[in-house]
């Protein structure tokens, strides 16, 4: 038997599932349930989804076994249909569960965005089909990550765009608030994984949120903190896996200022392994433009750790990212058209310790507490550069070890 009506038609929510909180059948039939009780608490529910499990990078690898540089509107093609599979499914189960629902293509409800094919903005929300499901008392399910151009087009958003498409929805049906559905209880301070004493925030505003997530934390996008900052969408985020409260996200303009012997205490620590450096520097500004078009059209923006841009007299540029991400790109920048007028930089066997927030007054006197810490804990040779809010401690992959955890231990204490 269906349950009843809500209670409060006005009362919306937005709920979005990553793909490991979807990776199965048992955890679809989960998240059915779930769902199926918060509208018997007198909720509509707007359901984003994502693809399941690893079914993106399944996808991707299908792409480039068929063609290394596939063209971009064809991938697009291609990893929309991950998202899809996730929401048919999803309706099936909930239908199971006796609650009504319907699922809508990122394009069917109306997610309008630009031309930028594996990396669209939205640059609006129409979603009448979605009002039109939730008069008739339905459950909409939505496939995240995906919407159409102007030009007709079927765009994706980037890794992590399923956040996003939540975030817009809630904001176009002025939601109640947006649940992001994760495997951790809300936002951590670190990876859980690796520091087995990581805390999760209980509140945060969105520029706080904004700077974890620029640090290359993957808990929340960028861009849906973005969104969610600009039109001030409430955030919740939570385990999909445990009953917890999760991380609230929201204005939080009455914070209490920090005392000045703890000023520099950051939000999250977020730890990357494997990672090389590629640096690029010319004076010959055509050379310069053919480097950076070939570099951001071989590089995912979700996979990179850090990049910075000078571009005074000369121009220099340095990526950090996965080393099998750099590996390709500098097959390709080593070729004979880059050189004589270029000099290139590479540097493997890297780790990343990114300490995200917390910005002090003066990062001269933070890099001398962190040079007498990082000293003492055994790890004599580090660099340190200073990213808007973010410290990113550069290490050897030999000397990571235990440094995070006994970083984590001095800057988080309990």
């Amino acid at each position: 038997m269906a349950p009843p009506p809500s209670a409060n038609a006005n009362s919306v929510i937005v709920r979005k599932y990553g793909g490991s909180s979807l990776a199965t059948i048992d955890r679809i039939r989960t998240a059915a349930r779930s769902i199926r009780l918060a509208r018997q608490q007198g909720h509509q529910v707007v359901v984003v989804v994502s693809a399941m499990g690893k079914t993106t990078n399944e996808l991707e690898n299908l792409a480039r076994g068929a063609n290394p540089h596939p063209p971009r509107r064809e991938l697009d093609m291609l990893l929309s249909v991950g998202e899809r599979i996730t929401m048919s499914l999803l309706s099936m189960a909930l239908a199971a569960e006796g609650c009504p629902a319907i699922s809508f293509t990122g394009s069917q409800c109306g997610i309008i965005t630009d031309t930028s094919h594996t990396d669209a903005r939205i640059l609006e929300v129409r979603g009448d089909r979605v009002r039109e499901a939730l008069a008739r008392d339905q459950t909409v399910v939505v496939a995240g990550f995906q919407g159409v151009s102007l030009e007709k087009e079927i765009t994706t958003l980037g890794r992590g765009g399923s956040d996003t498409t939540a975030v817009a929805l809630a904001s176009a049906l002025q939601a109640e608030r947006c649940e992001i559905f994760k495997d951790v209880p809300g936002v951590m301070n670190a990876d859980p994984d690796l520091i087995p004493t990581a805390r999760p925030h209980s509140q945060l505003s969105w520029d706080q949120l904004g700077q974890i997530a620029a640090s290359g934390c993957g808990v929340v996008h960028l861009r849906a903190v973005e969104y969610a900052a600009k039109h001030e969408v409430p955030l919740v985020i939570r385990s999909s896996f445990e009953e917890s409260a999760g991380t609230t996200v929201s204005c939080l303009s009455d914070q209490p200022v920090a005392a000045r012997e703890s000023r520099f205490r950051p939000l999250a620590m977020i730890v990357h392994d494997d990672v090389a450096r590629l640096g690029l520097a010319t004076n010959d500004h055509n050379l310069a433009r053919l480097w950076r078009d070939l570099v951001l059209s071989r590089l995912d923006t979700a996979a990179t750790v850090a990049e910075w841009l000078d571009s005074g007299q000369g121009f220099r540029w340095e990526v950090l990212a996965p080393a099998p991400v750099i590996k390709p790109l500098l097959e390709e920048v080593s070729q004979p058209e880059f050189s004589p007028e270029g000099s290139l930089v590479h540097e493997e066997d890297l780790a990343c310790i990114s300490l995200a927030g917390g910005q002090p007054d003066c990062w001269l006197e933070v890099e001398r507490d962190l040079s007498s810490l990082l000293c003492e804990i055994g790890c004599p040779g580090w660099r340190l550069r200073a990213d808007g809010s973010c410290l990113r401690v550069l290490v050897t992959s030999a000397d990571l070890e235990d440094v995070p955890a006994r970083l984590h231990a001095r800057l988080f204490p309990v």
